[in-house]
């Protein structure tokens, strides 16, 4: 069952010592199906981002699946001490990146919780960014 949440995101990117932050609070739902956890929202047109709708799946084993669909697709597997390859398709073109997942922790529960990611992003196994994500869900 998905209920009606706040979700606020703080995100920090990062490389050769230059930082990057933003935030963002917004209405989204938040649910549980078999033991993963999974909220979707829309994403900001303060961002660049109308017409995208984002879903992140938070599996049993930490592991994060971020899902964007709409003017953006992508498709980011987050798994502490693995790379993935993942699809990121803009407006621009289509990339295959790499995420190397440094840590995941979660703690979740039918109410909400957090979540916390740091991962890497590359091209070619050339460094692009570290990022950091820290998710809080709470009921409205």
């Amino acid at each position: 069952m998905m209920k009606d949440v706040i979700i606020k995101i703080k995100g920090t990117q990062g490389i050769d010592g230059e930082q990057d932050e933003i935030e963002l609070t917004t209405d989204g739902r938040f649910g549980k199906r078999g033991d993963s956890y999974y909220m979707t929202y829309d994403e900001s047109a303060m961002f660049g981002m109308d017409s995208v709708k984002t879903s992140i799946y938070i599996k049993p084993d930490n592991s994060v699946i971020l899902q964007r669909t709409g003017a953006v697709e992508s498709r980011l597997v987050v798994e502490s001490g693995k790379r993935s390859s993942c699809y990121y398709n803009t407006a621009q073109g289509e990339l295959i990146i790499g995420i190397f997942g440094e840590t995941v922790k979660t703690e979740l529960g039918l109410n909400g919780g957090k979540i916390h990611m740091c991962y890497t992003v590359d091209s070619n196994l050339k460094l692009i960014s570290r990022n950091t994500v820290d998710i809080t869900v709470r009921e409205v």
